[in-house]
């Protein structure tokens, strides 16, 4: 696994297709409600898998953001202040 970095616009270019695979869920349920289609078979183990690994890392991904945000503000901090 090799780490990528990513910059605001690739970090918003990610969410937008995970919200649009939220979408596309959403619309399938709203479409089951709406016609009253309540037994959709799924095979699912594998889907749930990759969420739950998908929010740890997301977790994580959360966490070393925050660290380099706190040594962002505390350079800038250090450099207002000078010498």
């Amino acid at each position: 696994m090799t780490l990528q970095p990513y910059g605001p616009e690739q970090l918003d270019q990610f969410a937008l297709r995970l919200l649009d695979l939220a979408a596309a869920m959403r619309a399938m349920a709203n479409d089951s409600r709406e016609h009253e289609v309540s037994d959709v078979a799924l095979h699912d183990k594998k889907a749930l898998e990759w969420l739950s690994r998908l929010d740890d890392w997301a977790d994580k991904v959360r966490a070393d953001l925050e660290v380099k945000v706190r040594q962002s503000r505390a350079k800038r901090r250090a450099l207002s202040v000078g010498p």
